[in-house]
């Protein structure tokens, strides 16, 4: 199977296909740009999208964008610095902070649902 080939959007990806995909397709791997492009170090979002511009606009054209941000967003070790699917660390913090906003909410009402039927 061509790793390139798999779209994991709308399907529940392992983390292993989607390393196979961003492995095999990721636009950073033949961008020609310094890994310091890819490193900002200003925390603030403003600050650290204006340092790394350059590689945020290569994510921009990505066709594997969406499998790269949903590994840094599952694994935060690998996540917690660089530009990882066109975003900078703050906002994945942010996107992370929402998503366990949203599933505990998601998983008191299945409570409240299973209480009620109880």
């Amino acid at each position: 199977m061509d790793p390139s080939a798999v779209s994991t959007r709308g399907v529940a990806a392992t983390d292993r296909i989607l390393w196979l995909a961003v492995i095999a397709s990721a636009a950073c791997s033949t961008s020609g740009l310094s890994p310091d492009d890819w490193y900002p170090v200003s925390v603030t979002v403003d600050g650290a999208r204006r340092e790394a511009a350059a590689a945020i606009k290569v994510c921009d054209t990505c066709r594997v964008r969406h499998e790269c941000l949903e590994l840094a967003l599952r694994n935060a070790a690998v996540g917690r610095h660089g530009v990882w699917g066109g975003t900078v660390p703050a906002e994945r913090e942010e996107l992370r902070t929402t998503r366990v906003a949203h599933l505990t909410r998601a998983l008191a009402a299945m409570r409240d649902s299973d209480r009620t039927a109880s």
